[in-house]
């Protein structure tokens, strides 16, 4: 197992960024790997996670500030993968036309892109599911998409909480059937639940 880990470690080791684009028909030509991308609330973690997984500290950049990321950026694992980071949704303190503009984005994205895999949908352990959320969920299922959920910051809820919440997640999940593939959870202080992802999404990039 410790060798495994190891080499999932060195597989997600080799990355770079490839660039930050505003609409995903602006995404030049890029090598014909799988795709995935993360996306949820804004403050949900998803840059911390992403520099977590690919074992850098600046790869996804990371603000205290929520509703910061604004574009696509595109990473490039391996000369295997495309792991996509897309705009965080829900951030009251921007002006409703940057909210339209972000959600047309997210959703020309994930309605138009070829290359998309799987949809790894963040939410946040301590806040659980809400109304935007449901939103994409919607949208993730509308267009056919294959989605995992990740529940973050699992270190800041007790365990019962942490039971509940993936209840209450899979409950709501029947209604995703032909969608939902699955559910993890993380924290990305101890690296908890991190491999897992890993494994994930190594497998969608063979």
């Amino acid at each position: 197992m410790a060798s495994s880990n190891k080499n999932l470690n060195i597989f997600f080791a080799k990355n770079k960024f490839v660039g930050s684009f505003e609409s995903q028909d602006k995404i030049p030509l890029l090598k014909a790997h799988n795709e995935c991308c993360f996306i949820g609330r804004s403050n949900v973690g998803k840059s911390s996670l992403i520099n977590v997984l690919t074992k850098t500290k600046k790869l996804a950049k990371t603000s205290k500030t929520p509703g910061r990321t604004q574009a696509i950026n595109i990473f490039e694992i391996n000369n295997k993968l495309n792991l996509v980071d897309l705009p965080g949704y829900g951030y009251a303190k921007v002006s409703k036309v940057a909210r339209e503009n972000l959600m047309t984005l997210i959703q020309e994205y994930i309605e138009y892109r070829d290359k998309l895999d799987h949809v790894f949908l963040l939410i946040d352990s301590k806040v659980g599911i809400k109304n935007s959320d449901i939103d994409m969920l919607d949208l993730l299922s509308d267009c056919s998409r294959k989605f995992s959920i990740i529940l973050t910051k699992i270190d800041k809820i007790s365990n019962n909480y942490l039971e509940y919440q993936k209840k209450s997640i899979l409950s709501l999940m029947q209604n995703y059937k032909k969608s939902f593939t699955k559910i993890y959870q993380s924290e990305t202080k101890k690296n908890n639940g991190i491999t897992e992802i890993q494994r994930s999404i190594y497998g969608i990039s063979q």
